[in-house]
């Protein structure tokens, strides 16, 4: 669980405690009193969230821990001690290698330095099955070009240790309420793809488990009936066996569908904390062109992570790379620009939401 104990650290160095990190997933802690009287612990604190024999139950300190978050999500505003304008680079160069276009063509039109709001959610994910883990994503957004930033946990901790508290920060509700459905499916798509290996391992043991039961059953049900016929002469046993062979078979239907409950997988996702900074972009201005149509797009560098952040999808929102354009030079994901199943036409789900030939059927 490293990030859960990277979780911890963070939280517990947020309310004054002096953490030092060890080998794998454990950390050893200093704890202020009064923190160390909500958790229910002394001043000296020694986490292990590995998988070792003896290692802490990481469900139970989640809870514990939570205990020291405040009662709704936090949006923080931070900026960089030292904050920077971002140098020159080769855009030509950039374009080159990040700005992949499958139906059109790019032309740099400029390039020049500025800042650009980024705002990194973080969600935690729980996963309820016939065992529970816990889990955090975090996503990153440019709020200004509505790009996300790749590998977000890799950027908030390359600059981690330089920010500070922005105290002329307002919370800017309206961006925020645009940006958080984006943030919350793209945590949704990261959830689903980290979950695939435990949910194929949920439906092996459903499979094997069901296997086992069936065979019990269809034994003692052969079994049943053979004992039925043989007393069908005798019409008041003949009635209690098949009173006890329907509810033999109502009995294998509720074992059945427990096995469904125990291995089906519930997940919860929630918004931990948002935090919003602005950093030191460089904004390369670049004409998108599609057959006789072209429009303008601003794309960023990001100088912490030194990649271009993806463009979103204009029909779906989620990052679009590679870029498709349609003939209104909307910019598509792979699915979005993809062929009708009924009539196998490539159309653009931003310029209509279903084929013409559904629609003029």
């Amino acid at each position: 669980m490293i990030q859960l104990s990277e979780w911890a650290h963070d939280l517990l160095v947020s309310r004054s405690a002096l953490v030092e990190n060890e080998a794998g997933s454990a950390l050893r802690a200093i704890l202020p009193l009064e923190i160390a009287a909500k958790l229910g612990v002394s001043e000296w604190l020694s986490l292990d969230f590995g998988t070792r024999a003896g290692a802490d139950d990481a469900a139970d300190w989640l809870e514990r821990l939570s205990t020291l978050l405040p009662p709704s999500p936090m949006v923080v505003g931070a900026r960089l001690r030292e904050p920077r304008q971002a140098g020159r680079i080769d855009a030509a160069a950039v374009l080159n290698r990040e700005l992949v276009i499958q139906n059109g063509v790019w032309r740099l039109v400029e390039d020049y330095a500025e800042s650009a709001p980024y705002y990194l959610f973080s969600f935690q994910y729980v996963v309820e099955s016939d065992e529970r883990s816990i889990g955090y994503v975090t996503v990153g957004l440019n709020g200004r070009s509505r790009a996300v930033t790749e590998q977000p946990e890799r950027l908030l901790r390359s600059i981690q240790d330089k920010l500070e508290e922005d105290r002329t920060f307002s919370l800017p509700s309206e961006q925020l309420r645009g940006l958080y459905p984006v943030a919350a499916g793209a945590a949704q798509a990261q959830v689903r793809g980290r979950l695939a290996i435990v949910e194929q391992s949920a439906n092996r043991r459903l499979v094997r488990d069901s296997q086992r039961m069936e065979s019990y059953y269809c034994g003692l049900l052969a079994h049943m009936e053979k004992r039925a016929a043989r007393r069908s002469t005798d019409r008041e046993a003949a009635e209690k066996e098949r009173d006890r062979l329907a509810a033999t078979q109502l009995d294998r239907a509720a074992k059945l569908e427990d096995l469904v409950r125990k291995y089906s997988l519930s997940v919860q996702l929630g918004l931990t904390q948002a935090l919003v900074v602005p950093l030191p972009v460089r904004a390369i201005s670049v004409r998108l062109i599609r057959k006789k149509q072209e429009r303008f797009l601003v794309l960023h560098w990001n100088t912490v992570s030194r990649a271009l952040d993806t463009p979103l999808c204009e029909a779906c929102s989620v990052p679009a790379r590679p870029l498709y354009l349609c003939e209104k030079v909307h910019l598509l994901c792979g699915a979005c620009w993809s062929a009708c199943p009924e009539c196998s036409r490539v159309f653009c789900r931003a310029c209509q939401l279903r084929c013409r030939c559904t629609t003029s059927s």
